[in-house]
C-alpha cells in the first residue's frame, strides 16, 4: 500500500487562530472534566464553514501535542467538491462497504506530526446506512481508544439527519452557525432535533463573523499582536515615572477620576 501523506494548511491569521484557541480551551476543559475525547461537528444551515472550523481545531490540538484524528463523514459530496481527498480506495466509504480493506489502509498521515486524516470517499447515495452500521460503530470505539482526540465532520443537521445517527457514538457534539447565514428557526430546529442528546451538547460556534463584529464582541482581541505590544511598550516608556510616595491626596484622586468638582488653580482668586 502506498504511503499516504495529505498536505494540510493551517490558518495564519492572528484573529482566526485566537478564535480557534478559545474553542480549543473549551474542548480541553471538557476532556479534563468529563473525559470527553470524541467530538462531532455539524452545521446549522449550508455554507457556514463547519469543515474549516473542525479542521482548524484538529490542527490546533495536534500542534498542542495531542494525537488527533480528523474523520470526514460527509458522504453527500463527491471528491471534486472537496479540498482534501485521499487516493482511490483509501477512504471511509470503501472501508464500510468492502471486506478486504483494513482500518490502517484508510488512515492518512498529514503534514502535521500528530494529526491523521480519514477521507469520506466518493459520493454515496445512502449515507445514513453507512453511518448506522455496526462496522462504523466499532470503528468509532477503536478511534476513541487509539487517539487523544477524534474530530468528526458531518453535514449540517438542519439539512439532513446524518449527524444524529453518529451522536450516540461520540462524547460531545458541537453546532456551527454562520453570522447572517443561520436563521433563528434553523437554530431552534437544530436544538429540537438533538434534544434527546442534550447531555452531549458541547456548545454553538458562531462562524463567518467579520473583523468588525469580532472586535466588537471580543474586547482587546489583538492586544498580544507584536505591533500592538510595541505600541504599549513605547507608551510606557514615554510616561515612565518612579513614584516615591503612593499615598494619594484627595486632590490626586479627584484628578485621576476626572471629578468635575475639583477646584482649578486660580478659580477662586
Amino acid at each position: 500500500m502506498e504511503e499516504k501523506v495529505l498536505e494540510l494548511y493551517g490558518n495564519e491569521t492572528y484573529a482566526v487562530n485566537e478564535a480557534i484557541d478559545r474553542i480549543v480551551v473549551g474542548i480541553y476543559e471538557m476532556k479534563r472534566e468529563y473525559k470527553a475525547s470524541s467530538f462531532l461537528f455539524t452545521g446549522i444551515g449550508s455554507g457556514v464553514g463547519t469543515t474549516t472550523v473542525a479542521l482548524g481545531i484538529a490542527i490546533a490540538l495536534s500542534e498542542a501535542g495531542w494525537k488527533t484524528l480528523f474523520v470526514d463523514c460527509d458522504f453527500r459530496k463527491g471528491n471534486e467538491f472537496k479540498r482534501i481527498s485521499a487516493p482511490a480506495g483509501m477512504d471511509l466509504a470503501t472501508y464500510l462497504t468492502e471486506d478486504n480493506v483494513k482500518e490502517s489502509d484508510i488512515i492518512c498521515n498529514t503534514t502535521y506530526e500528530n494529526l491523521s486524516y480519514i477521507a469520506s470517499g466518493e459520493r454515496y447515495n445512502t449515507p445514513v446506512r453507512l453511518l448506522c452500521s455496526e462496522k462504523m460503530e466499532a470503528l468509532c470505539d477503536d478511534f476513541k481508544s487509539s487517539y487523544d482526540f477524534v474530530i468528526y465532520d458531518l453535514p449540517s443537521i438542519s439539512i439532513v439527519n446524518d449527524a444524529k445517527v453518529l451522536i450516540p457514538s461520540v462524547d460531545r457534539y458541537v453546532l456551527v452557525g454562520g453570522i447572517n447565514i443561520s436563521t433563528k428557526k434553523q437554530i431552534f430546529d437544530a436544538k429540537l432535533a438533538l434534544v434527546d442528546y442534550a447531555n452531549k451538547n458541547g456548545g454553538i460556534i458562531a462562524n463567518r463573523m467579520d473583523k468588525y463584529q469580532y472586535r466588537k464582541n471580543v474586547k482587546d482581541y489583538n492586544y498580544f499582536e507584536e505591533k500592538n505590544l510595541r505600541k504599549t511598550v513605547r507608551r510606557r516608556r514615554k510616561f515612565k515615572s518612579t513614584p516615591k510616595n503612593f499615598n494619594l491626596t484627595q486632590n490626586d484622586i479627584d484628578l485621576l477620576t476626572q471629578n468635575k468638582n475639583v477646584t482649578k488653580e486660580g478659580e477662586n482668586r
